[in-house]
């Protein structure tokens, strides 16, 4: 069965073969994600606020012909075009729509654990700085 074709009930899984070629256009697809620092093509977020809004079950990509975006926002959140046409040519639609979500849910568990413990870190700074001025001994005059 051809990749791009959606299986039919009762048909044979992908072969160990076809499952390898997906998983290597996947790999390849996700490593140009992230060195274009996109989620996925056409979902970049940045700021924190973009970030949380991400609902990874209902996810709302840009599409190219959109025209509120300006040229660069076009160039820089389709740059993984090829890659992505490959990875939607040698996987099953269900398993580009199940990796897409996991990448997505994955990268926006790894930000939120990252933003917690930032937040812990500058916390505790501002705790014993804090500390350490209570603490001190008032100055004799």
């Amino acid at each position: 069965m051809p990749a791009h074709e959606t299986p039919k009930l009762g048909s044979l899984p992908p072969s160990r073969s076809a499952r390898s070629k997906c998983w290597t256009a996947r790999d390849a697809y996700f490593a140009c994600l992230d060195s274009h620092n996109l989620w996925l093509q056409g979902l970049g977020p940045r700021t924190h606020e973009e970030i949380i809004a991400v609902d990874p079950q209902r996810l709302v990509v840009s599409s190219e012909s959109d025209k509120s975006l300006t040229k660069e926002e076009r160039k820089r959140l389709f740059a993984c075009r090829d890659m992505k046409e490959m990875f939607d040519r040698e996987c099953l639609p269900s398993w580009v729509n199940h990796f897409g979500l996991l990448r997505v849910k994955d990268l926006q568990t790894e930000y939120l654990k990252k933003k917690v413990d930032k937040d812990e870190r500058e916390r505790e700074t501002s705790d014993d700085a804090f500390w350490e001025k209570v603490s001190a001994k008032p100055r004799q005059t």
